[in-house]
């Protein structure tokens, strides 16, 4: 019994019929009906009978052929993952991440990703979350790096994902900016907390509704009962650089604030620290070749260092 038969049976269960699975597959009817005889007699049992003139898998048969549709799709992953490693220095990873995400991590990834793969052709994609998301479902991305919530996992389980760092949202202000209210240490927070209510009367700057920090801020200021002037933009640059005038509160992810301490004042907030995570999303049972592999550690070594305000080398 070999792959080719293997073929063979599943199409005599598409068809229900012998002479239109031979012609499915290319071959004369009386080669299919031998072919159909020698598996069962090697097997000694029967794997369909013929009812109202269609064949019909028998429950040996149903067993089989859930064996070959296994053994056809395994072969497939095979041979692809096979040829992805014989062309991987020579073919095209498709990447997706968000447009925040990529200004401060991809112009250090690229350039080391180059060095190691020149002949690499990688096509990146700078998308929101919902579209980077649709892309990666429908195949057209190999990886996917973004941020997501901790309950991600367990609400989508079609994508494998592979953690590259934490970071905790946090209040940002111009440096210096007096407080009504004094900042406390509170074990738990990695910044100094502050309660955010007495910014009630403040502007916020955050982005869009439909971006992921936009509706964390949304939800924050609702659980608050706040209802203060809300600024949105479709970048967090415009966001830092407003309030690095003084001109409103930001609530932001902490990576690489480290880097503008000399700039901005960092709290924590709430009753309960608020923390989302930096990931590499693949669709389960890709392959993940070496350099797509390379290219998932360069951007946690980014986050890494941006977080903790080195440089990268």
């Amino acid at each position: 019994m070999n792959f080719k038969e293997m073929e063979y049976i599943l199409a005599v269960e598409q068809e229900k019929n012998l002479t239109k699975a031979a012609r499915k597959i290319g071959i004369s009817q009386p080669a299919m009906s031998k072919c159909l005889r020698n598996i069962e007699t090697e097997l000694g049992v029967s794997l369909f009978e013929k009812i109202s003139g269609e064949y019909i898998p028998t429950a040996a048969g149903k067993l089989f052929l859930s064996f070959a549709q296994e053994t056809k799709e395994r072969e497939a992953r095979f041979l692809r993952e096979l040829q992805e490693l014989v062309q991987f220095r020579h073919g095209t990873i498709r990447v997706g991440i968000t447009p925040a995400r990529s200004s401060g991590l991809t112009p250090e990834v690229l350039p080391e990703f180059r060095k190691n793969f020149p002949d690499l052709r990688l096509e990146l994609y700078e998308e929101d979350v919902d579209r980077l998301e649709e892309m990666l479902q429908k195949g057209l991305l190999d990886v996917v790096y973004f941020v997501v919530d901790e309950d991600y996992r367990e609400q989508h389980p079609e994508f494998y994902t592979e953690l590259l760092g934490r970071e905790e949202i946090v209040l940002t202000v111009k440096k210096e900016t007096p407080l009504r209210k004094e900042p406390v240490i509170k074990y738990g927070f990695e910044y100094p907390w502050v309660d955010i209510t007495q910014f009630e009367f403040e502007t916020f700057i955050t982005l869009n509704k439909d971006m992921r920090i936009g509706k964390i801020c949304d939800k924050v200021l609702e659980e608050h009962h706040m209802s203060p002037e809300v600024i949105r933009f479709a970048d967090m640059r415009t966001a830092h650089k407003l309030v690095k005038k003084g001109y409103g509160i930001c609530i932001c992810g902490s990576l690489g604030m480290q880097n503008h301490r000399d700039q901005f004042d960092i709290y924590s907030f709430g009753n309960k620290k608020i923390i989302w995570e930096f990931v590499a999303a693949y669709r389960v049972g890709s392959y993940r070749t070496e350099p797509l592999q390379y290219l998932t550690q360069l951007y946690q070594k980014a986050a890494d260092q941006k977080k903790s305000g080195q440089s990268y080398e």
